[in-house]
């Protein structure tokens, strides 16, 4: 079994290299992405920059705030883009061909071995342009930066992917049920919200819904808090349960899911 187990990590290894081989064939590819993904950072900060020519503050927090909190959110998206996104259409199709009869033969979690298993080269290089941008909010304003707040924020960001990817996985679960299944669109969709301080989700009903159900208040904002010394402890533990949750939900449904196709294609 243990022999097994080595030779399909050393197999998915060496799938995973040549993929990153072959993303470094296409260098113009990679190149646009690039610009693209520039592009769209610079005409996000000329948005902030405009905003905040028009009002001094956004619920207590200024221009170099607001960049900084973007910085992070594109850093979390960018690892978005890096390993689940691509997953996603790959899971589909693995479904919708048949190939996903392979995948859970193998004495290996297929949760893990469906969804982590195809990689995107391009992200994992553009993640400089969001460390330019936090570093341009960084020499504009003096931060009261710490090595605690460092690591709380580094884990913080861990935490946030591992939701989002949850989440994600989550909505491609219905592959196993639908033909044209839409619904893993979602975050790619509406991850803009995940961007903004989470103040600005007022009312009882927008805190339950993107504190607990969509949890875009904390994703971006507990890491930027953590980072410039100024996290509420309690929503870095509510992170936390809501991740466990988020986890706990997706291998449940992933159960149902699987038992579902396993009957359908037997």
């Amino acid at each position: 079994m243990i022999r097994q187990i080595k030779k399909i990590l050393k197999i998915e290894y060496l799938l995973i290299k040549l993929n990153a081989e072959v993303m470094f064939e296409y260098r113009l590819d990679s190149l646009f992405f690039f610009i693209g993904s520039g592009l769209y950072n610079v005409g996000a900060l000329l948005f902030i920059t405009f905003l905040f020519s028009k009002i001094p503050l956004i619920t207590g927090w200024d221009k170099w705030d607001l960049i900084l909190l973007y910085g992070i959110g594109q850093i979390i998206g960018y690892i978005y883009f890096f390993a689940t996104s691509p997953n996603a259409k790959s899971f589909i199709d693995q479904v919708q061909s048949g190939d996903f009869d392979f995948l859970i033969t193998k004495p290996v979690n297929s949760l893990i071995l469906s969804t982590l298993r195809v990689f995107s080269i391009d992200a994992l290089f553009s993640l400089i342009q969001p460390a330019v941008i936090m570093g341009y909010a960084f020499a504009n304003k003096g931060y009261d930066i710490t090595l605690l707040g460092i690591c709380i924020a580094i884990v913080a960001i861990i935490i946030s992917v591992i939701i989002i990817h949850a989440l994600t996985v989550i909505t491609l679960i219905p592959t196993f049920w639908i033909i044209r299944n839409q619904f893993y669109r979602f975050f790619n969709e509406t991850a803009d919200l995940m961007n903004y301080p989470y103040e600005i989700f007022d009312g009882k009903i927008s805190k339950f819904i993107f504190f607990f159900m969509v949890p875009y208040a904390l994703l971006v904002n507990i890491p930027f808090r953590a980072l410039i010394g100024k996290l509420d402890y309690r929503l870095f533990i509510l992170q936390i349960f809501v991740c466990a949750v988020f986890l706990i939900v997706l291998r449940f449904l992933w159960k149902l899911g699987v038992r579902s196709y396993s009957s359908a294609s037997s």
